[in-house]
């Protein structure tokens, strides 16, 4: 079985989140995604999990009012919180195997 993988160009991401390029580029300046190829910003590709984090950014520099860097360190705590419950989860699998 073949794996699919999407990808999007910045292009796309603007014209779905109706965002600038500058957003994006503000995006990946402050660290909140990496574009997964494209040499420069008009070539840049990104992939699902870039869209849902982009999204996420969008939504918190729009509701909440707050620049691109307080927006990127929040992401980097949803990051870290999203990680934490994925271990804490596969860790309660383990314990529970072995009660």
């Amino acid at each position: 079985m073949s794996e699919i993988t999407l990808h999007l160009s910045i292009h796309e991401l603007c014209e779905y989140e109706e965002i600038s390029q500058d957003s994006i580029y503000a995006m990946v300046e402050y660290g909140i995604v990496d574009p997964i190829d494209g040499k420069s910003v008009s070539d840049w590709i990104f992939d699902l999990d870039s869209a849902h984090w982009i999204k996420k950014a969008v939504r918190l520099n729009q509701q909440m009012q707050i620049d691109w860097l307080a927006t990127a360190m929040v992401i980097d705590l949803l990051r870290q919180k999203e990680q934490l419950k994925k271990e804490n989860d596969q860790l309660k699998a383990r314990l529970n195997r072995l009660l």
